[in-house]
């Protein structure tokens, strides 16, 4: 009997049911290697300021291409009040009055509407360096006591204040930022202190004096590789309830007529 020799690797046989069935099977597969190279690298963002409204004032000193002081409030004007008829012998009160403007507390022309000295006051801190353990800190103090001269001064006088916080958005200019209210440690990049927050302790307060006060502040990252440093972006400090604070001995020594005057010193650090 003749016989067929099968060529392996060409047919296969199977027999099913006594029915004859074959399979062509596929060529040997050949495979060809070859490699493509993909990066992505990042760089810190840069600052964008917002427009500037009589309210507030740009620093003298411009902030860092990614991280700085966007503005601080222009000026604290408090109401003229009367000398006392009579001694006192607690810290007299004094509010903010929105109708004195300038570096003396000059009243308003009427029709003119204030502007640069509202009864809620903003600064503004930008960060986009993009290192999450960065953090910062914002402090502020009176650079003296409030003076007519030298020797006479509102000694120990203090303002007080309530502060929230707002997550800011920047605009294209010269449209207005978006502001939106938030309250410390919100997210992951929100600053986490937040002195005299007035949404989470209605009694805590933000006291100015001639000493160095810690305002706000963004914590360092705990643990490299964690990415919870805090600050990142742009945020606003709102002060509201502003007042000023003198106590009882220079408060008996004021006389009629006497303007006293000062400044306060605001200062961004990132040295937590």
């Amino acid at each position: 009997m003749n016989k067929k020799k099968l060529v392996t690797g060409l047919l296969s046989v199977a027999f099913l049911g006594g029915v004859l069935v074959t399979t062509a099977l596929p060529a040997e597969a050949k495979d060809y290697d070859g490699q493509s190279t993909g990066s992505v690298s990042f760089k810190s963002g840069g600052l964008e300021l917002p427009p500037i409204d009589p309210p507030i004032v740009d620093p003298i000193d411009p902030p860092d291409s990614n991280f700085g002081l966007l503005y601080v409030p222009k000026e604290f004007n408090f109401q003229a009040t009367a000398v006392p008829t009579t001694p006192v012998s607690a810290p007299t009160v004094v509010p903010i009055d929105p109708n004195l403007e300038g570096p003396t507390g000059t009243p308003i022309v009427p029709p003119n509407t204030p502007k640069t000295n509202p009864k809620t006051k903003h600064f503004a801190v930008g960060d986009v360096r993009g290192k999450r353990a960065a953090g910062w800190k914002m402090v502020a103090k009176l650079s003296d006591d409030l003076k007519v001269s030298a020797s006479k001064k509102l000694d120990g006088a203090t303002i007080t204040m309530k502060q929230g916080i707002n997550i800011l958005t920047p605009q294209p200019t010269p449209t207005p930022w978006l502001s939106a209210p938030t309250t410390p440690s919100a997210t992951v990049h929100t600053p986490d202190i937040v002195i005299g927050n007035n949404m989470s302790n209605p009694l805590d307060v933000l006291t100015i004096s001639t000493t160095s006060t810690l305002v706000m502040s963004a914590a360092k990252e705990t643990n490299p590789g964690d990415a919870d440093g805090r600050g990142e972006g742009y945020w606003e400090g709102e002060f509201t309830s502003i007042n000023l604070n003198i106590p009882a001995v220079p408060m008996n020594a004021v006389t009629a007529g006497e303007t006293y005057t000062g400044t306060i010193d605001w200062t961004l650090t990132d040295a937590i």
